[in-house]
């Protein structure tokens, strides 16, 4: 007799939640996580990788659909639409992450559940408001499940992500417990994202993960609504996920849901870059602020983390934004340099500043043991300075600004909004966002609300813009 699955306690959990009985505290988590998404949408639209992704993934020429691709004023398909999305929201680097699941939840889950909601219009507020809290449960809990040894080789947003997306789907759908049971199988089998795109330079091709692992989570979904079943067993089975990438069984524990979602543990970014840099980035900030060293007079820098930070972010002399993203030398040296590459602040100028890269010559990033035993529940950095003078300036932080230990405001997420959206083709209505992410969230009530009200609050620069062959 076959052992009961490890993830059917998920599944049945993702089956039987009530979006409709959401207290006060997930409500707000729920909003700043729709609120946040909505800003890395429509930023998304104004980057150099906008028309080639569309033109790669919206689907044959003429083809339409219910849903929609921001930026764009076109229907598009399900599938294409939802694709698009959690792509156009990746391209910056600004959408949210998990440290524990070292995961970008938000692109993956919302991405589906929009698309759903616009495909399948019945469906109901409450219930797209659990879909995204499930698909949040589904990627934190399988990505840190699968652990440090499968982010080492794969992107765990696009493995992980997978499960995100077609919990939700199932959700949205109406699914019970056994169907979201195949639905996972038919997500496992199809899971997949490699880091050799970093090994290899290719890191325009990251947001591709998030667009394959929502593609995907929606076929399992959809196939499991069909009545095909999925591999129960897809994760610990003789030859399931964990034999196919040799890893070790990880704590049954983490798939196992609580009394608290875990979409309370996400992290809101506070730099457009690789979220294993940030927590050093915070302490040159401080160290600038409280110290403002000359550039000039910087002899040394010493920067300790995880290895983690070094295996991602180990990226030097950038020279184009995608790669600078990943260089943890060359964005702490800009910090130093008085010019953060912050929301408004990464770009081609920044890339092209001799004087940064002068001073990253000067920075050198070593993995620290103490910390990789930190991480990742925590994202530990110490970052030490030597003046030419001899003087040494150091900061250490265990958590990274917008961690769930130092949490954004609401007052601070509309501000970083409206530095976000700068990055957009066109004007963005950040009040309005705020709004919708409210009702979203059932923290207000409109009459004629719309889940993809959200597509409609920035500019469409290309709703006549014919798609490539």
């Amino acid at each position: 007799m076959a052992q009961p699955a490890l993830l059917a306690p998920l599944a049945d959990w993702v089956a039987a939640y009530d979006g409709a009985a959401l207290d006060s505290e997930t409500r707000e988590r729920l909003f700043a996580s729709v609120f946040d998404y909505g800003c890395a949408l429509w930023s998304g639209t104004g980057h150099g990788l906008y028309g080639p992704y569309l033109a790669a993934l919206a689907g044959v020429p003429g083809e339409s659909g219910r849903c929609s691709v921001a930026g764009d004023g076109r229907g598009f398909p399900l599938v294409h639409a939802a694709a698009m999305n959690a792509a156009i929201a990746h391209f910056w680097e600004v959408d949210d992450a998990d440290r524990v699941s070292t995961s970008h939840p938000g692109i993956t889950v919302i991405s589906a559940v929009l698309a759903l909601a616009q495909a399948f219009p019945a469906i109901a507020r409450d219930r797209l408001a659990g879909a995204v809290v499930t698909g949040y449960e589904a990627i934190m809990r399988i990505g840190a499940y699968l652990g440090a040894a499968h982010y080492a080789t794969c992107h765990t947003t696009g493995t992980a992500g997978t499960f995100g997306a077609a919990a939700a789907a199932s959700h949205a759908l109406g699914l019970d417990g056994a169907a979201t049971l195949s639905a996972f199988g038919h997500a496992g089998t199809q899971a997949a994202s490699l880091w050799q795109i970093l090994d290899d330079g290719a890191t325009d091709a990251k947001a591709f993960h998030g667009a394959i692992a929502v593609r995907n989570g929606l076929a399992a979904a959809l196939l499991a609504r069909a009545g095909i079943a999925g591999a129960a067993h897809i994760l610990e089975g003789r030859r399931g996920m964990l034999k196919a990438w040799n890893l070790p069984a990880g704590d049954p524990a983490r798939l196992v849901p609580g009394a608290r979602a875990m979409i309370h543990d996400v992290t809101i970014k506070g730099w457009p870059v690789c979220g294993q840099m940030h927590s050093a980035l915070d302490c040159a900030v401080d160290l600038v602020a409280a110290h403002a060293p000359d550039p000039d007079e910087i002899a040394s820098v010493r920067l300790l983390v995880p290895q983690a930070c070094l295996n991602i972010a180990g990226i030097d002399n950038p020279q184009t934004v995608s790669k600078a993203k990943f260089s943890t030398s060359f964005c702490i040296a800009a910090v130093l340099a008085g010019s953060p590459p912050d929301f408004v602040g990464l770009g081609p100028e920044l890339v092209a500043d001799g004087r940064v890269h002068s001073l990253a010559q000067r920075v050198a990033v070593t993995a620290d043991p103490a910390f990789d035993a930190r991480f990742p529940k925590e994202r530990p950095a110490r970052l030490q300075i030597t003046l030419r003078d001899g003087q040494v300036l150091a900061q250490e932080r265990s958590f990274r600004r917008g961690d769930p230990e130092a949490p954004w405001s609401e007052q601070g997420l509309v501000a970083r909004a409206h530095d976000i959206v700068r990055l957009s083709a066109g004007p963005v209505d950040v009040e309005a966002l705020q709004l919708w992410a409210k009702e979203f969230a059932g923290l207000r009530q409109s009459p004629g609300w719309r889940a993809g009200h959200i597509f409609t609050l920035g500019t469409n620069p290309a709703a006549n813009r014919e798609i490539a062959e």
